[in-house]
């Protein structure tokens, strides 16, 4: 890689950190106040990276404590970071199954609960 590639990547890798802990920042200082009185605090982060297409990145950051997520597209070439989509995955998190197929996760409870044969030992 050329020395200017390089260091327009480095640039850029600096400018997606940045902008993620001024996104944090926030983030968690909404958590807090959404919190209230319960004072909750940003927790740990999770993230993951992945080649989405033609150099382009997906970033997925879920802060465990406020059970929320992040996605985002970054684009070196452009030079650009692009926020997708946030989420509160509280609600989706009680679900107990959606858009499974069968067998459901109800459909194996019951099966094991029921001493039914499992769909496999048919």
């Amino acid at each position: 890689m050329s020395e200017l590639g390089w260091r327009r990547d480095a640039v850029l890798i600096a400018c997606v950190v940045a902008t993620l802990a001024c996104g944090f920042a926030v983030a968690q200082g909404v958590a807090t106040q959404r919190a209230g009185a319960r004072g909750a605090q940003a927790g740990p982060l999770w993230v993951s990276e992945s080649t989405i297409d033609e150099g382009r990145r997906l970033l997925i950051v879920v802060d465990s404590a406020t059970r929320h997520a992040a996605v985002y597209h970054v684009d070196p070439g452009a030079g650009t970071v692009t926020l997708r989509s946030t989420r509160d995955l509280s609600w989706d998190l009680v679900l107990e199954d959606f858009n499974a197929q069968e067998p459901t996760p109800a459909a194996l409870r019951r099966m094991l609960e029921g001493g039914q044969p499992s769909p496999a030992g048919r």
